[in-house]
């Protein structure tokens, strides 16, 4: 049911990648050998107007497109040395994608501005790798799956107040139980878009929320206000409604175990974080370039 939510969980990954197909397509031909620094004399167009060399060309591809497309094949380059992503794996995804995405599929990709599938596979098979390299030193433990896919169950309304700082929390929860309504605190002190609907989340199941806020919501009872809870956003006091069944299929927790896990861990990526892990890893290879106007990349001159 939802294997595609790893691709959309994962869209600040993308992001990265998505419009990257078009440069690679220059990269793939340079090693090819169509455009290369070897024989650079050698003429690539000629006229009665003047010729172009290989040198010319490599010169002109390089001064507008260089930095992004080296970066691009040394990115690539270095995580498929460490990450492994089967072809089995992206047709699997993208199968399942199509599957429920449905006839919009095409839709999809001229939204995300993807010119083909193929354009989207290549994003789609650079973030995975960047994924598993962002991924590779956080945990997510058993309970967590299990309790998300309990979470996917059921579905909460609730009304939440947030404030900035922990302290800020307690006096708007003394407040409460002092006697003061939770919307008219909530119009009051909370500083996100809600405020003016007196906190009212509306209805939300597993997944929805950040996990910190997730964890505190489902384990309220109906009519029960929460601590001060923090997620990045800030701190939270939370106050839960009603609790209703959901109206879902699920397939069986072994089914789904696996695709959990990913989607709890994409929850844990910082996307502001990603360019210092790649980054980090790039280092970690020893990367030299033997170019003297595009050694400064990497932060190394040859």
């Amino acid at each position: 049911m939802k294997k595609y939510l790893l691709i959309m969980l994962t869209t600040t990954l993308l992001i990265l990648a998505a419009c990257s197909s078009n440069e690679d397509e220059s990269a793939t031909d340079a090693e090819s050998g169509d455009v290369t620094q070897s024989g650079g004399d050698e003429l690539v167009m000629e006229s009665e107007a003047g010729n172009i060399t290989q040198d010319e060309l490599y010169q002109e591809l390089k001064e507008r497109h260089g930095e992004t497309v080296l970066r691009e094949m040394t990115t690539r380059m270095i995580l498929e040395s460490q990450y492994d992503i089967s072809e089995e794996e992206l047709d699997e995804e993208i199968e399942d994608f199509k599957n429920e995405v449905g006839p919009e599929f095409e839709q999809f990709l001229a939204q995300q501005g993807f010119q083909n599938e193929a354009e989207f596979r290549e994003a789609l098979y650079m973030s995975r790798l960047e994924f598993e390299a962002a991924t590779e030193d956080l945990d997510v433990t058993e309970e967590d799956i299990e309790l998300r896919y309990e979470n996917l169950q059921k579905e909460v309304q609730a009304r939440h107040i947030l404030v900035d700082d922990e302290q800020s929390a307690l006096e708007v929860l003394d407040l409460y139980e002092d006697g003061e309504d939770f919307s008219e605190l909530a119009e009051q002190y909370s500083t996100d878009g809600s405020a003016q609907l007196g906190g009212d989340l509306g209805y939300f199941t597993g997944g929805d929320m950040v996990l910190p806020f997730e964890r505190v919501a489902f384990s309220l009872d109906e009519g029960e206000v929460s601590e001060p809870v923090e997620s990045q956003y800030g701190w939270h006091v939370i106050l839960v409604e009603n609790i209703r069944d959901a109206e879902v299929e699920l397939d069986s927790f072994e089914e789904m175990e696996d695709q959990i896990r990913q989607d709890l861990l994409a929850a844990q990526v910082d996307p502001n974080e990603l360019v210092l892990i790649i980054d980090e890893v790039i280092n970690d290879a020893n990367v030299t370039i033997h170019d003297a106007e595009l050694d400064h990349l990497f932060g190394t001159e040859s």
